[in-house]
């Protein structure tokens, strides 16, 4: 019983993580490209880097667009 929760928590913490990382893919995909580049060279640098990318895929990053 207490393996089939260690299973089911660690399972859990995994498809969250894909989760998180595919949302990192999305979100970059819907971006314009335009100056300022922070937030999409932010969510370029988690694709490869697996556990960054799932922690970026649920934040909110903001760019300082100045007008």
């Amino acid at each position: 019983m207490k393996n089939n929760i260690i299973g089911i928590a660690f399972a859990g913490f995994w498809i969250a993580v894909f989760i998180g990382w595919v949302m990192n893919i999305y979100k970059l995909t819907k971006y314009d490209f335009d100056v300022p580049l922070k937030s999409e060279v932010i969510r370029c640098i988690g694709i490869p880097v697996f556990p960054l990318g799932a922690i970026i895929g649920y934040m909110d990053i903001k760019d300082g667009k100045s007008k």
